[in-house]
């Protein structure tokens, strides 16, 4: 093995909105390309789709299995993917890659299989079907990488897998773009300073985010001072619903970056259910956005008021809107937060250590099996 680079498959759903992708996306940026040969599978996926073009400017090989969610030839390409390129490590991203990759990539005999957990949502909690599922393929699994302490828990509590098998790596934000993020934030709190209001969410529309909570926010935001204004990034299958129900809102759609967007907003709030550790909080965090979020999971467990704005999720959102805007009118604390949570990021949640992280932790493994 000394001779020739180690062979890895990184494998994700699709290259649509997500934190998965954006987070896989910002992983490879700073792989060891001496060391690692690289490749990532999509299962379903096209030219058109959101990530494409990001992950080919890395300058490694895109693999796409399926043009359609609904048309299952990876079911057949998958497999010859794998015993084709004889990978070392198959490392699997998201429900589909999860249930599918694990096992195939045993079956086929790959030394390394890695599984990747973002989060304990209500599709897992709530059905002993996918947690039954998700038992059996975390069965496939060397090692599972959990992005927080809370879902390391959540697997260990209700899919019983061994803590010894969970390797807890949070999410993060490729260095590179650090400088980039300092100049936003000097921007951003100019805005502040000069009582700027425009609220700003992005994700995917679907319940686990819960937008209408951002909704009902804002309109409580909106009684206290009617010059707010408010703008989404993202789609989703809620997308219908949630323009009805706010109608006062921007909805953006799907933005290939961010960047644009969070030069034009002047706090970022997240009202999400669950969260892993939610990609776009990183990126705000680290562009030097003010920011608030509701104090679930990975959010709870990583940061503190002196970086963000911690909402309880029990909280009524009158309350919530009332110190949102009381956080607004307070503009060294803004400058504050907003500084406090970039070296917090520059820190603790660099994508560049966290590949080095998992590169060592194949390599471990790769070295327990004499491989």
């Amino acid at each position: 093995m000394s001779d020739q680079r180690i062979r890895v498959l990184h494998l994700v759903d699709s290259l649509e909105l997500g934190g998965a992708q954006t987070a896989l996306l910002a992983w490879l940026q700073s792989h060891d390309r001496q060391r690692f040969e690289v490749h990532v599978a999509a299962m379903h996926g096209t030219k058109n789709s959101l990530f494409y073009e990001r992950f080919q400017r890395l300058g490694i090989r895109l693999i796409l299995l399926s043009p359609r969610r609904l048309w299952p030839v990876y079911l057949l390409r998958l497999p010859l993917q794998i015993a084709r390129c004889r990978y070392q490590v198959v490392h699997c991203h998201l429900f589909a890659s999860n249930w599918l990759g694990k096992p195939l990539a045993r079956l086929l005999g790959v030394p390394v299989v890695i599984s990747h957990d973002q989060c304990n949502d209500a599709f897992r909690l709530n059905s002993p079907v996918v947690t039954w599922i998700d038992r059996l393929a975390n069965r496939c699994a060397d090692k599972i990488v959990a992005v927080s302490e809370s879902v390391r828990d959540f697997l260990v509590a209700a899919e019983e897998v061994a803590p010894a098998k969970i390797e807890v790596i949070p999410n993060g934000v490729p260095d590179a773009e650090v400088a980039v993020g300092r100049q936003a934030s000097t921007a951003g709190t100019q805005r502040v300073s000069g009582r700027g209001k425009r609220i700003g969410g992005a994700g995917r529309l679907v319940p686990q985010k819960n937008f209408r909570r951002f909704i009902h926010i804002g309109k409580l935001l909106s009684e206290i001072d009617s010059s707010y204004q408010f703008t989404v990034a993202g789609a989703g299958p809620l997308e219908t619903e949630l323009k009805r129900e706010g109608p006062l809102i921007e909805w953006r759609g799907v933005e290939p970056s961010l960047d644009k967007f969070f030069n034009e907003i002047d706090f970022f709030l997240m009202t999400s259910d669950f969260e892993g550790m939610p990609m776009a909080l990183l990126e705000a965090m680290q562009k030097g956005v003010p920011a608030g979020a509701v104090a679930v999971d990975g959010i709870r467990e990583q940061f503190s008021s002196a970086e963000l704005l911690l909402l309880d999720p029990l909280a009524d959102d009158r309350e919530i809107a009332r110190q949102i805007h009381l956080r607004l009118q307070d503009a060294p604390a803004v400058s504050e937060q907003a500084r406090a949570a970039r070296a917090l990021v520059e820190r603790r949640f660099s994508a560049r250590q966290q590949i080095r992280s998992m590169e060592q932790m194949y390599m471990e493994l790769l070295r327990e099996k004499g491989r």
